[in-house]
């Protein structure tokens, strides 16, 4: 039961990072176009913002899983549609520019843009995994033992004055 809140929880916190990371690659590839001005990236952000609620509903569900249950066809309906666009865009060919351009150098080594998309998209697909699999926590009802009964009913101090 933990580990399945912890999954939740661990997918919720990469949502935050993919919102900043794609905004990043976005961005970068934005910036060397020439018709590009400092307004893309106040438009990135607010495009981009609905995915922080997937992230904010994830961690919601991950910390009172009795009382947010109902979120989790939103959520899965969300990551689907994230996931779909992605593999739509990758179909369309429009991440050829994001995918050939070199995001990161560490010493002679460069970290690609297609390489960070492809990440994306597997962690991606591995929450919307998580997701599925997700079964609501039943409420913890108290088990009472037939057994142990209440006593019968016996007069006391009030009796019976009809």
């Amino acid at each position: 039961m933990k580990a399945r809140r912890g999954l939740l929880l661990a997918g919720s916190l990469w949502e935050l990072v993919r919102f900043f990371l794609v905004l990043f690659v976005l961005a970068s590839v934005l910036q060397v176009t020439a018709g590009a001005g400092p307004w893309v990236f106040p438009w990135l952000l607010v495009v981009g913002s609905g995915n922080l609620l997937i992230a904010a509903g994830g961690g919601m569900l991950a910390l009172f899983p009795v009382r947010y249950a109902p979120l989790i066809a939103l959520l899965r309906l969300g990551k689907a549609l994230g996931v779909f666009c992605f593999i739509l865009l990758a179909a369309s060919g429009a991440l050829r520019i994001a995918a050939g351009s070199a995001l990161l150098g560490v010493g002679g080594h460069a970290v690609s843009g297609g390489v960070v998309l492809l990440g994306v998209f597997l962690l991606d697909l591995l929450f919307l995994a998580v997701l599925i699999s997700w079964r609501p926590e039943e409420p913890r009802v108290p088990i009472i033992d037939p057994a142990a009964r209440l006593p019968e009913y016996e007069e006391s101090e009030v009796q019976d004055f009809h």
